[in-house]
């Protein structure tokens, strides 16, 4: 079965973009933030694509939208959950205690394909240099910290049913 594949736009060189319509971290980023899709269109058109992955985040000058990860702290209300289309991430934080905040940053993660078209792996507003969820494979030493003191805003992110726990599972 292929992947539902879409063409975003092409590069300032010239490198098409695409993206898994459906399945991918940029699928549910899209439907999450209706607003996005433009946004990174209009930034990635711009943008010269060099080496295997391009990853970073943009700074727009302005507030474009809201940024699902917050800081949390001792009193917020904390539930865990898998996120649709990032089960691999494993369980991650919510507060239902704050609400998503306004940003100016978009961040991106493409990678390379070919040498003529790089695939948008994931995009979101918020900014770009937070650590790996603490389940994963490529967990650093910071990771649980850093998810101890941040959090998604609860429904800012759409979650697999049936996977909300009230305890830290890592």
């Amino acid at each position: 079965m292929s992947t539902p594949e879409e063409y975003l736009c092409k590069s300032a060189n010239g490198k098409r973009i695409v993206f898994d319509s459906v399945s991918s971290h940029t699928a549910s980023h899209f439907a999450d933030a209706p607003d996005l899709r433009a946004l990174v269109t209009d930034i990635l058109s711009r943008e010269k694509l060099v080496g295997s992955i391009v990853a970073h985040d943009v700074d727009s000058g302005r507030v474009i939208g809201l940024s699902d990860v917050v800081a949390i702290g001792e009193d917020d209300e904390i539930v865990y959950a898998m996120r649709k289309n990032h089960a691999e991430q494993g369980y991650v934080p919510f507060t239902k205690s704050q609400e998503s905040q306004p940003s100016s940053l978009v961040s991106f993660y493409l990678v390379k394909r070919d040498d003529s078209t790089y695939e948008l792996a994931s995009a979101w507003i918020g900014a770009y240099e937070t650590p790996d969820f603490p389940q994963m494979e490529s967990a650093t030493k910071d990771s649980v910290s850093y998810w101890h003191k941040h959090a998604f805003a609860w429904g800012s992110q759409a979650i697999i049913p049936g996977t909300e726990l009230s305890d830290c599972p890592w």
